[in-house]
């Protein structure tokens, strides 16, 4: 059955066309009566008629206005004008907007069927004329859509008349919706399921068709005014279609009503999905709302010096082992860089001279860390699509490396507890760094270094002090002056005279029991 819609301000001339005609007999049937032009077209976006009867003189919308709104929204319907015989001039008007008939009140029956009559030959007519298969319409589609979104598209092929041949319903209000899955991530197969189960939603709910272009998933959701609850509603379907398989960001444009602005707008949708590495994961943004949360205050510092700066404070948070204070650090730092970075590459860059910078520090520290694995963090920063998910990696890492220094830093204080034993009982014997350093697996330089941090000696120093402590004890005991210097490990003994004064002041014969009892020899 074709559908009508009766426009008319008096009731009873809409109950009359209503029952005056079998409207049955002719393939029509009755779907929606309208007092007033307003009226006709909200009536008509939610019936699509197929005919419509519309009186000329009515209150808050005319006829002839309402008609020319009806052409705007991309009516095609065949249309009817009821006019007085003053008005008949004044109908005249709604020529322009192709009407197909014009009836004078009082109707005449018989003119009206006429009329009627002939609408649903050229229904008939267009039912039977050739149609292009659903899969080539489809394609057809798919493929203007895409040409919609990378701004391809000629003057011709934005007309009203073309959108007809696409699509089923007519242009009335329209969003386009762009989904950015990360196509770097995701393999195609995966893009292309998503895209499906995208599409089943979508189109079972006629709210509007799904494509793809290089880029993007596209939704252009048309007939529908796109409130708070559905755009949620949206957002899950999307989570859905990707069904943790892809994270994704969508922005999606204002409800246009025409169909070359809403071209236009693509462009900063476009634009906006640019800087997707700054926007929250598997949320849907409306364009209006995105904004770059800049401050105001333009940096005080050359980025390099702020980069050098942060980078040490990384680095004595992290010799500190406070997590804490390290996961507030990058937050405070990612806010700050924002003032100095606009896109996804110069924040990326600035965080890999940051990072170096400071892994460069902890490496001069503690230099028998192996770090040229935690350098691969840097490379790591590259491959991340978004923001949040690049700081969490980061706190994840350098707490990993913090963690390393804390046990490096208890490993080393117990490894310098076993030098200190094993000197105190292998004094005697011709102990050497290099010698401790092959013992415990270390760099001789910077065992030393650590020997002196924890002791406040350097090793020969210390090997020297116990060795003239133990001296004394055994020169106290009435061992002779070269029996000490063997006993304690001094092969020479002049050697030993000589350090034994350096760091007692005396010669060891001053410690003996009875200085007079000493020999000139063992002087």
């Amino acid at each position: 059955m074709y559908k009508v819609m009766i426009v008319d301000d008096e009731p009873m001339i809409r109950q009359g066309l209503q029952s005056l005609i079998e409207w049955n007999e002719y393939g029509f049937q009755v779907v929606a009566l309208a007092s007033n032009g307003v009226e006709a077209i909200e009536l008509y976006k939610e019936h699509f008629p197929d005919l419509i009867l519309i009186d000329i003189r009515m209150p808050i919308m005319d006829g002839i206005r309402a008609i020319g709104e009806l052409r705007q929204l991309g009516a095609n319907s065949r249309i009817l004008v009821l006019s007085g015989y003053g008005e008949f001039q004044y109908a005249q008007q709604a020529i322009r907007y192709k009407v197909d008939g014009y009836v004078m009140k009082p109707i005449d029956e018989h003119e009206l069927i006429m009329y009627i009559e002939k609408a649903s030959k050229e229904l008939n007519q267009l039912q039977q004329a050739p149609i292009v298969s659903s899969q080539t319409i489809a394609l057809l589609r798919e493929e203007w859509l895409k040409d919609f979104v990378e701004h391809e598209l000629e003057e011709a092929e934005l007309s009203i008349d073309h959108w007809k041949r696409l699509f089923t319903h007519p242009f009335l209000q329209a969003n386009i919706v762009l989904v950015d899955t990360y196509s770097r991530e995701i393999s195609t197969t995966t893009r292309n399921t998503i895209k499906q189960q995208l599409s089943i939603f979508i189109e079972d709910q006629t709210w509007g068709y799904v494509f793809s272009t290089d880029t993007y998933i596209g939704i252009i959701i048309s007939q529908s005014t796109m409130n708070q609850a559905k755009k949620e509603h949206l957002n899950n379907i999307i989570e859905l279609s990707c069904n943790h398989k892809a994270q994704f960001v969508a922005v999606m444009t204002s409800t246009h009503t025409d169909l070359v602005a809403l071209y236009e707008e693509v462009i900063q949708l476009k634009s906006a999905l640019k800087n997707r590495f700054f926007m929250n994961s598997n949320k849907l943004f409306n364009l209006t709302d995105i904004i770059h949360a800049h401050d105001d205050d333009k940096p005080k510092l050359p980025l390099m010096v702020f980069i050098d700066q942060m980078s040490q404070k990384i680095f004595y948070v992290m010799d500190l082992g406070n997590k804490t204070r390290l996961d507030e650090l990058i937050e405070q730092i990612a806010d700050l860089l924002r003032n100095y970075c606009d896109t996804e590459q110069q924040m990326k860059s600035s965080w890999a001279q940051l990072l170096t910078m400071a892994i460069k520090r902890i490496s001069a520290m503690h230099p028998q860390l192996l770090l040229e694995a935690d350098l691969k963090l840097v490379t790591q920063l590259y491959l991340t699509h978004h923001y949040q998910l690049m700081l969490e990696q980061l706190k994840l890492q350098l707490t990993s490396l913090m963690n390393c220094l804390t046990v490096t830093a208890s490993t080393n204080t117990t490894v310098i507890k076993q030098m200190i034993d094993f000197i105190d009982r292998h004094y005697a014997e011709p102990l050497r760094l290099e010698t401790m350093a092959d013992l415990f697996n270390y760099n001789s330089g910077y065992l030393g270094k650590m020997f002196k941090n924890h002791t406040g000696v350097s090793f020969n120093t210390y090997l020297d002090n116990v060795r003239i402590e133990q001296s004394i004890v055994m020169l106290q005991e009435g061992y002779k002056v070269h029996q000490v210097a063997e006993r304690v490990g001094y092969a020479n003994v002049d050697y030993f005279h000589s350090k034994f004064k350096k760091y007692k002041g005396v010669s060891p014969s001053a410690y003996k029991p009875n200085p007079l009892s000493i020999s000139s020899t063992d002087q």
